[in-house]
């Protein structure tokens, strides 16, 4: 089940804090330009900023502030001048980006963050982590406003890169750093916190105390989300009754909703799970897209394929998944389409990465494909694994459909009375000089290509799926199981140590077939050979390893070798 939350898109405000030779007018125009973007007043505090900046044509935290203020005012549309200004700003205060090395000082870091942001909404997590990383290192000199988003978005991006441990281990710190209150300190155990700053507290203290529940309701749910990934099914039905009994019921979103749903589908419950689903409403959908970037009517679709195909139900899973697939497409609609060398504005930053395209149809093509529909779910995963291209479990499925269009069952190879006429050609002499002359092309299945194309092109054909196999071999380690490192998997959580031997003996006996119907023995047999030297191989395996170097070693004209194989 997919469901993730939209990070806000909030970018950091460098405030005007006092320098050398600072006026009392310029302090009281940093004040009130700041107090009108808290507001939501964009004009004025531009106006406010305008009037600074010709005080002060060389402060770069000016000119970074107005470039953030203009983006706030085009309702974060216009990413790509926002990016060039950004940019701008960089140069004049001699901050490169790419040299992370370069971060030395605590007042360059919210550069440094907003392009963390951008980078998180380009869908781009790992670089975004890189900077983060970088960024953290001053969390504690840094401003508590940007600290609190600085530690949000490193959250989500170890959670969006399928980190759950070290976003748990970020959350304790940020409790320890950060929350205090009787309150937090009921939610989160009995942990020894911080007080906050009583200066903070008496400056402003409704705003303070609503910002910090918001940041404490965050952090239960980063959580909850964190204890699904580790399948720490207990702990996360706790957290979620936290999450529903401290939030406001007015203000609350469906994020509980798809945690319980969630939560219900990792412990088997696909009924209950679906029952909690249904009460999600769908009628503002639309607008809800456009506020977070999220759909409802997407995510629930998508999570009503996915129970669906989990029910053993694939084409009613491939019904759901076509519907947000539909869903999708109508949340892209609703802006226009980008301007020529403008590709990321016209919409909210939020809404830039906000199709949920190759997800849906790597899930699409996965149900087609367990419903017997081999073609088209080729056509929908070679659209996803342009995206996801190190999966290997994806390469494996794309090898599926091409070997299920080639046969689609097996039904035929057990109907013994249609395989002896096939076995037998016939019948000479007689009495005892009788001779049975057996068939030479004993299997039926090879399919050999004489046609002058690149099998690099994708197209359902056997050529090309020794191709999908040869990458997912490529993308599993060499040594797998219990103690070895995870191996990526997007947009599915990473595979189990555990289960990578398996799912290499899976590849390896695809390759074998794959490699008999294309008429090359040398290569099955070689296949066959890794198969059956695989650890904690299963019966099934040991089967097709045997049959297939069997088959081999007889088309290789190695009939004792065959024998001793086969039996």
């Amino acid at each position: 089940m997919a469901e993730k939350e939209g990070q806000s898109g909030d970018k950091g405000n460098n405030n005007n804090d006092q320098t050398s030779q600072i006026s009392d007018q310029e302090r009281d125009l940093a004040q009130t330009a700041l107090a009108e973007f808290n507001k939501g007043n964009y004009n004025a505090c531009l106006q406010n900023l305008s009037k600074l900046e010709s005080c002060r044509p060389n402060d770069v935290k000016v000119v970074h502030n107005r470039a953030v203020a203009e983006y706030y005012r085009s309702e974060l549309k216009k990413t790509d001048l926002f990016r060039k200004n950004l940019n701008q700003v960089c140069q004049q205060a001699h901050v490169n980006t790419d040299d992370l090395d370069s971060l030395e000082d605590v007042e360059h870091c919210v550069l440094y963050y907003n392009q963390a942001v951008i980078l998180y909404h380009l869908q781009q997590h790992h670089a975004a982590l890189r900077i983060m990383n970088k960024v953290f290192v001053f969390i504690e000199p840094m401003e508590e406003g940007l600290a609190h988003r600085v530690c949000l978005l490193l959250i989500e991006l170890h959670l969006s890169t399928q980190q759950p441990e070290k976003a748990l281990s970020l959350i304790a710190y940020i409790e320890n750093q950060f929350v205090s209150t009787d309150n937090a300190t009921k939610m989160i155990g009995d942990k020894e916190l911080k007080n906050l700053e009583k200066e903070h507290q008496e400056r402003a203290p409704v705003t303070l105390d609503a910002a910090t529940d918001a940041f404490r309701l965050k952090l239960l749910q980063y959580r909850a989300r964190c204890y699904l990934s580790t399948c720490a099914l207990k702990a996360c039905k706790r957290e979620i009754k936290s999450i529903i009994t401290s939030a406001n019921p007015v203000t609350s979103n469906l994020a509980p909703v798809f945690l319980k749903g969630n939560l219900e589908y990792l412990r088997g419950n696909y009924k209950k799970s679906i029952k909690v689903l249904t009460s999600i409403p769908l009628n503002n959908s639309l607008n809800i897209f456009k506020e977070s970037g999220e759909s409802p009517s997407v995510l629930f679709y998508n999570n009503m394929g996915c129970l669906h195909h989990y029910m053993a139900k694939p084409n009613l899973a491939a019904f759901y998944l076509q519907k947000a697939l539909q869903e999708n497409g109508v949340a892209l609609n609703a802006f226009p389409k980008p301007e020529q060398g403008e590709m990321l504005s016209g919409r909210p930053l939020f809404c830039v990465g906000g199709s949920k395209a190759p997800s849906l149809m790597y899930n699409l093509g996965v149900a087609l494909l367990h419903g017997g529909k081999p073609t088209q779910a080729f056509d929908c995963l070679i659209e996803a694994v342009q995206v996801y291209h190190t999966n290997p479990r994806l390469w494996l499925r794309l090898a599926e459909c091409c070997i299920m269009a080639h046969k689609q069952s097996n039904a035929g190879s057990f109907d013994f009375s249609a395989r002896r006429k096939d076995l037998i050609q016939g019948v000479i002499a007689g009495g005892v000089h009788r001779k049975i002359i057996l068939n030479p092309n004993i299997w039926k299945d090879s399919k050999y290509s004489c046609e002058a194309q690149s099998y690099a092109i994708p197209m359902v054909s056997l050529e090309f799926s020794s191709l999908c196999l040869r990458n997912a071999l490529l993308l599993l380690p060499t040594t797998g199981g219990e103690g070895g490192p995870p191996v990526m998997a997007p947009p599915s959580p990473p595979v189990d140590p555990r289960q990578v031997p398996y799912l290499r003996a899976c590849v390896l006996a695809a390759s074998a077939y794959v490699a008999l119907c294309l008429g090359d023995p040398v290569i099955a047999l070689e296949h066959a050979k890794a198969l059956l030297v695989q650890t904690n191989l299963s019966g099934v395996h040991k089967l097709l390893g045997r049959l297939y170097a069997g088959e081999a070693y007889v088309l290789l004209d190695r009939v004792g070798q065959a024998v001793e194989m086969l039996s």
